[in-house]
C-alpha cells in the first residue's frame, strides 16, 4: 500500500520511490511490475510510458541511488578539507579514510551498502558500470585532484593507484570485519575500527610519501 508521503508525489516520482524501496531490498528478479504499480497506486502502462519497462526503471533507480550517495560523500569530503587551515598529505588521507570509517554509524552504513551490491549487482555488468560512473568515479576524481595539488610529482595514473589501494583496504575491512576481529589481537577495550583507521592512514601515508615529494609536510 502506498505511503502518505509517496501519495503526494507525481506519478513518475512515486514509481521511482516505491521501486527504490523494493529493488534495493529484493533485487531486480525479486520484484514484479505488478507489485510496484500496486504499491505506487498507478497502472502498468505508466511504467512503460515513463521508463520503457522494468529494466530501465531498475537502472534509473540505481542511477539515482548511486548519484545521491556520491553527492553526499563528495560534499562531506569537501567540507572536511575546507575546514583545514593548510592541506597536508596526512590530513587528506585521514579525511578520505574517515569518510567511510569515521564512526560506527558510517562503517555500518557502508557495510550495508556493500552487502546490497554484492547480493544484487555482482553478476550485472551494466549495473556495476553504472556504480562506477555514478558513485565511484566522482569521489575518486575529487580525491585525485586534491592529492595532485599536494603531490605534483605523481602522475594521474599513480595517484589513481594510490587511491585505489586506500579504498581497497577500507572496503576489505568493511566486507569482513568479523574475520579481522579473529585475526587481529588488540588490547581489551580497543576499537578494531579505530585501529584500522589509524593503520590505513599510516600505511597509505608512508606508501604515497615514498612515491613523491609532496608540497605540504606530512
Amino acid at each position: 500500500m502506498i505511503s502518505e508521503l509517496h501519495d503526494k508525489l507525481p506519478a513518475r516520482e512515486r514509481i521511482l520511490a516505491v521501486a527504490e524501496e523494493a529493488f534495493l531490498v529484493d533485487g531486480f528478479d525479486g520484484v514484479s511490475i505488478r507489485e510496484l504499480t500496486d504499491a505506487a497506486g498507478v497502472n502498468v502502462a505508466l511504467v512503460n510510458y515513463h521508463f520503457g519497462g522494468k529494466r530501465n526503471l531498475y537502472m534509473e533507480v540505481l542511477r539515482h541511488k548511486f548519484s545521491v550517495v556520491s553527492e553526499q560523500k563528495c560534499a562531506l569530503l569537501e567540507q572536511q578539507l575546507a575546514g583545514l587551515k593548510e592541506l597536508s598529505l596526512h590530513q587528506v588521507i585521514a579525511a578520505y579514510v574517515t569518510l567511510y570509517l569515521g564512526s560506527d554509524e558510517n562503517a555500518l552504513a557502508v557495510q550495508k551498502f556493500l552487502k546490497l551490491i554484492s547480493r544484487h549487482l555482482a553478476d550485472d555488468d551494466d549495473a556495476m558500470e553504472l556504480l562506477f560512473e555514478e558513485l565511484i568515479a566522482p569521489i575518486h576524481l575529487q580525491m585525485r585532484k586534491t592529492l595532485g595539488q599536494i603531490c605534483p610529482g605523481l602522475d594521474q595514473g599513480k595517484l589513481s593507484l594510490c587511491i585505489g589501494s586506500m579504498t581497497g583496504q577500507i572496503f576489505h575491512y568493511l566486507r569482513f570485519p568479523h574475520a579481522f576481529n579473529s585475526l587481529v589481537n588488540l588490547p581489551e577495550g580497543t576499537s578494531l575500527r579505530e585501529a584500522m583507521v589509524q593503520h590505513i592512514i599510516e600505511f597509505s601515508l608512508k606508501g604515497i610519501a615514498e612515491e613523491s615529494i609532496c608540497n605540504s609536510k606530512n
